[in-house]
């Protein structure tokens, strides 16, 4: 029976196929607000650095925010394709319906229902063209259904409702593309407005999504990130350590794991680990996410599991560190050692994280520039020369109050455009270090029979 529940085990980590992003793919994520933002794809670019160390992906932020399908058609060769992407990860739409269409002011509108349609039916033209322009040039692509408009919760934000129903129908289209082109989708709308209807039956003000209604918070990007590497097959398990009966069955169980210098004996059993992964480290507020899905068995399994132990309880230490107390069938069923947050593994994954931060703050600075550059300036003459944009600053924007969102915009524009290049410079380098720092090291494992 121990046997059996192990093998079971074993198992559930090895059904999952290899990863989607293969060596030195580039990979574009491209949209509006939401990918500007970048959280739900950065926690991808996280799995990729901890789950595979060496496999060098670069990942590109492509997102406008506030941009529409018709302003990715404009940057298409000057902010996407420029980046030479072997993929392109596409999620638009939660501008393109144009929200403010459905403000129950205008309701009795004449012409309205004729607007929303139109705006619809600009938006599968586009994204129809969009998809064919990567088709053209070879490039792979993942489509993403639009993230949720909430108009469900009861907070004092204005509810635009009916956007959602509208997101919904560029969900359909997003699916029936995929269909027609046979490529893979992520679907963001079914899986938020589940699992937020879920939220809600308790707790009719609860949200995944922001007080805006529009913009997912930590707990939501999350949940993003969960679908998107459920949907590309990535692999469940950090790696899978089974100690048997002795090396040679220890050696044949386990998985994405080197195991040296095993010892064994009914008191005590130690050995030496090297992984070949780190776990997936989450933030504080990501911490409800496995509260609501399965995401350490789909996406974090650490699992450490040792067979034929005598009845007891027994203590667990990495490098000469306890990390905890466990009765024998704990440890015969498994133990996921990936929500352990003081293991030196988790501390290592920290690292990592906080180096991918840094990068993902410089780039975030070049985002800002083209934002500028393709919202609010692209029709200004002379836009190229940064006095022409101070100029328009002086005169359409500094004098509006210092929490003006678009203000501080240009405020950030015109301190960080004189220093791009150094900027730039600083964002190519950033994960120079990656290798090493997320490399897995071995570490002594001990455990002792109380």
């Amino acid at each position: 029976m121990r046997s059996l529940i192990s093998s079971l085990l074993i198992l559930c980590c090895l059904t999952s196929a290899a990863q989607q992003f293969k060596k030195g793919d580039r990979v574009c994520f491209v949209g509006n607000s939401i990918t500007h933002n970048g959280d739900y794809w950065h926690n991808v670019q996280l799995y990729y650095a901890t789950r595979f160390p060496q496999l060098d992906v670069r990942f590109f932020n492509c997102g406008i925010s506030g941009d529409v399908t018709s302003g990715i058609l404009r940057r298409m060769d000057s902010d996407i394709l420029i980046h030479r992407p072997t993929w392109a990860v596409i999620m638009i739409g939660m501008n393109d319906v144009n929200r403010p269409l459905y403000d129950a002011k205008r309701k009795n509108e004449p012409g309205i229902r004729e607007k929303q349609q139109a705006e619809l039916s600009r938006y599968k033209k586009n994204l129809d063209s969009v998809i064919r322009i990567f088709r053209d040039k070879g490039i792979r692509i993942i489509l993403q259904t639009p993230s949720i408009y909430d108009q469900t919760a009861k907070i004092s934000t204005n509810n635009l409702f009916g956007v959602n129903d509208a997101l919904k129908v560029c969900a359909d289209f997003i699916r029936m593309e995929a269909k027609k082109y046979k490529l893979t989708v992520v679907d963001y709308w079914t899986m938020l407005t589940t699992l937020n209807a879920g939220i809600q039956k308790t707790d009719s003000t609860a949200t995944l999504i922001g007080k805006d209604r529009v913009h997912p918070g930590g707990t939501g990007h999350l949940l993003m990130a969960w679908e998107f590497l459920r949907s590309t097959k990535a692999p469940a398990a950090v790696s899978t350590i089974v100690i048997g009966k002795d090396a040679a069955a220890t050696k044949s169980k386990s998985r994405q794991c080197e195991i040296t210098d095993m010892q064994r004996s009914d008191q005590r059993i130690t050995f030496t680990c090297k992984e070949k992964a780190l776990p997936f480290p989450l933030r504080e507020d990501q911490l409800k996410v496995p509260q609501l899905v399965p995401f350490d068995d789909n996406i974090n399994r650490q699992m450490l599991i040792f067979n034929y132990l005598k009845p007891g309880k027994y203590t667990l230490s990495i490098d000469g560190v306890e990390i905890g107390k466990y009765f024998s069938g704990e440890l015969e069923r498994g133990i996921n050692l990936s929500t352990m947050r003081s293991l030196p593994q988790y501390q290592q994954a920290l690292k990592v994280r906080a180096l991918l931060q840094q990068s993902w703050a410089l780039e975030g600075k070049l985002r800002m520039l083209r934002l500028i550059e393709h919202r609010y300036i692209n029709k200004l003459p002379g836009h190229e020369r940064l006095e022409t944009v101070r100029k328009f600053y002086d005169s359409a924007h500094s004098h509006k109050p210092e929490t003006d969102y678009v203000k501080k915009l240009f405020i950030q524009y015109l301190e960080n455009k004189p220093e791009e290049a150094e900027i730039r410079r600083q964002w190519e380098r950033s994960l120079d270090s990656l290798p090493a720092l997320n490399k897995p090291v071995a570490h002594q494992f001990a455990l002792r029979k109380n």
